[in-house]
């Protein structure tokens, strides 16, 4: 039966924050967690703590989340906030940070072991928490996901629960102005993905193909800016939105295959989170094309595109720089993980079709597409 849960609250444009101020306050204290940079850069960060001094609620900041940051380190900071009585959580950043801040408030409010949070059932609800995504990819911000390193940053681990949704989620494009034109592109890629994983999935439903063809849409609108570096503020707009309706649809459906075959890139190549997932996508539309044409047509009418001119705008935004061999794909494929969300993926996904994915994707790169 097809259902529709999003309880976030979503909050956007120019100085949501200061508009929608009261969405912020929870509490009489809090822990803002953030990482070094992008908070601070962004402005982000003064944003929220002047929202917090003129209303007089007490806050302490961690700023140490990187993407190496792992479960015990989390834990240790849910323990902290335990003792000090922190009331909700707010995070400030990109998906690391995100993802820790929502870990972090399930261990803050319960009497739990570092691994028993991947039980996923909790005997109090999490703290509050609050997003302000500074990145435009991941979609933690609207999702009940979470993904974190078990002190090892080639093995993690994701966890989800209802309880786990951020509560309220402030979408302002001018903290991904000063993002890196390449961080923009990986995340904006991993977007995409989300997006296509939802919409060709065996879980998607109405509601979720709404949310999911629409980042599609907004993402492709925006594709001469990313071939080309060059970013407006309404750029910045429609991708930061992408991404956040992006984990909108994986919320209700899932991932695929894609995400699955990307992690062991960057466990075995270490290729960026969004890039490893990016440069498979054209080979599974084209994969799935077999199973179910008219959705996959649906892809890349929405992206305004063909196949062949997505392959190409994918090696421009994306290059896979690394070298690859047969013998790469043969390890990624003896470690797969892709038996883990195959109820996702409709047909029958074998060996076989993840091994002619891998190397029409990284290998074959004079690879002719059929016209639909």
């Amino acid at each position: 039966m097809p259902k529709y849960f999003m309880p976030t609250t979503l909050l956007s444009g120019r100085n949501c924050i200061k508009r929608h101020s009261r969405h912020l306050i929870h509490g009489k204290k809090c822990m803002i967690i953030t990482g070094k940079h992008s908070a601070v850069v962004s402005g982000a960060l003064a944003d929220v703590t002047e929202i917090l001094n003129s209303n007089d609620v007490e806050f302490e900041l961690y700023d140490k989340i990187t993407v190496e940051t792992g479960i015990t380190e989390i834990y240790e900071l849910g323990q902290t906030m335990k003792r000090n009585k922190i009331d909700y959580v707010i995070g400030i950043g990109g998906g690391s940070t995100l993802d820790a801040a929502k870990a972090a408030a399930v261990y803050a409010a319960n009497d739990i072991e570092p691994m028993q949070i991947y039980e996923e059932v909790y005997e109090n609800r999490p703290l509050k928490v609050v997003c302000v995504p500074t990145t435009a990819g991941t979609g933690s911000d609207t999702t009940q996901y979470v993904m974190m390193t078990l002190d090892d940053v080639h093995n993690k681990r994701s966890f989800s629960s209802p309880d786990c949704f951020p509560y309220a989620t402030f979408l302002d494009s001018r903290y991904t102005m000063t993002l890196p034109v390449e961080v923009t592109r990986n995340t904006a890629i991993d977007a995409l993905c989300h997006a296509v994983e939802s919409y060709l999935n065996n879980q998607a439903s109405a509601f979720s193909d709404i949310v999911a063809l629409e980042a599609i849409r907004l993402i492709g609108s925006c594709a001469g800016a990313l071939a080309s570096g060059e970013f407006t503020e309404e750029d910045r707009e429609k991708l930061l939105v992408a991404a956040s309706l992006g984990g909108m649809a994986v919320a209700h459906t899932g991932l695929n295959v894609v995400h699955a075959m990307g992690h062991q890139l960057t466990c075995e190549k270490e290729i960026p989170h969004g890039r490893a997932n990016g440069v498979l996508l054209v080979e599974f539309i084209a994969w799935m094309a077999k199973h179910d044409i008219m959705r996959a047509v649906e892809v890349v009418t929405a992206l305004g595109t063909d196949l062949s001119d997505l392959r190409r705008f994918i090696d421009k935004v994306i290059p896979t720089t690394e070298e690859i061999t047969e013998a790469d794909i043969d390890k990624c494929i003896e470690n797969s993980i892709t038996d883990t969300v195959l109820e996702n993926c409709p047909g029958e996904f074998t060996k076989e079709d993840e091994r002619i994915i891998y190397y029409n994707a990284l290998i074959n790169k004079d690879r002719k597409y059929t016209e639909w």
